[in-house]
């Protein structure tokens, strides 16, 4: 009798198992398919009254991720004033700059675009033609670079750093750091409100040795693969159990915003780690 009962119960282990395995993957695809909006806001006593309630969205290590009209949509309900691209916008493994660009011509009809490389911008062969098409189709390309943004009668600094390994390629260490403080030197202004666009958040100890104001990264992909209890296990540049993965970090006069990211490189998903929408939103002390 009671081998005729676990013949019995087999099957029904099996079906459950089987469920719970659906459920799981289920889940796991629902993850990956759906955007999180998240919203950071950002006070400070250099920020002009002019600039109450100034909107940047955050775009992070799209990585050619087809997403189409349900970012667009996203964008455009929440108004943006200004667009920031902080790096690896295409994937180098499976480049495809047309749905880059398609991505641009529809986010540039929302707000202006500014756009930092990543690393993955920094293996691309075609990196001059690729930058060629970006700046005809009015994208503002912020490496190394600095623009005034005005709003009424005030203005903000906005600056932006070219990817690290342009100049020197996976280095873990405190040369990076260092080049990106030194960038920093000459791109902010003393006695106004700069924003410093870079893919980097492992490089914070710099950002703030320059006393940026606001620095707005990504390309740790939010950890990739999150567990509960234990958090995300391993981010790019940081390694195992990292730091500097989302959210908002403050140290000395300096706020980092890092977003999770819209996309994936090496491993083609996420676990318990949504892609990401990150919009800032300004207001004077």
């Amino acid at each position: 009798m009671k081998g005729k009962e676990h013949k019995k119960k087999k099957p029904l282990i099996l079906c459950c198992l089987a469920a719970v395995l659906c459920v799981i993957a289920g889940w796991i695809i629902g993850t990956n398919h759906h955007i999180t909006t998240t919203y950071v806001p950002i006070s400070s006593s250099k920020i002009p009254r002019d600039f109450s309630g100034f909107k940047i969205a955050i775009i992070a290590d799209l990585h050619n991720h087809p997403w189409g009209d349900k970012l667009i949509a996203l964008l455009e309900k929440e108004s943006p004033e200004i667009i920031a691209i902080t790096g690896d916008l295409v994937d180098s493994a499976h480049t495809d700059f047309e749905e880059a660009m398609q991505f641009v011509a529809d986010a540039k009809k929302i707000a202006p675009v500014y756009y930092v490389t990543g690393n993955h911008e920094a293996r691309i062969k075609e990196l001059r033609q690729w930058e060629e098409r970006l700046k005809d189709a009015g994208v503002h390309k912020m490496d190394d670079a600095k623009e005034w943004i005005r709003k009424g009668n005030a203005k903000i600094n906005l600056a932006g750093v070219e990817d690290p390994d342009f100049t020197e390629p996976e280095n873990w260490g405190g040369i990076q750091e260092s080049m990106v403080e030194t960038k920093l030197a000459s791109l902010l202004e003393p006695g106004y409100y700069n924003v410093v666009l870079c893919h980097r958040p492992e490089l914070f100890n710099g950002y703030v040795r320059a006393q940026a104001d606001l620095v707005l990264t990504g390309h740790a992909h939010g950890r990739q693969i999150r567990l509960p209890f234990i958090g995300g296990l391993f981010a790019p540049h940081q390694g195992f159990f990292p730091k500097y993965t989302e959210g908002i970090h403050h140290q000395g006069e300096t706020d980092m915003v890092i977003s999770r990211g819209l996309g994936n490189s090496v491993l083609p998903v996420r676990i318990n780690n949504t892609p990401e929408l990150v919009v800032v939103t300004l207001e004077p002390q």
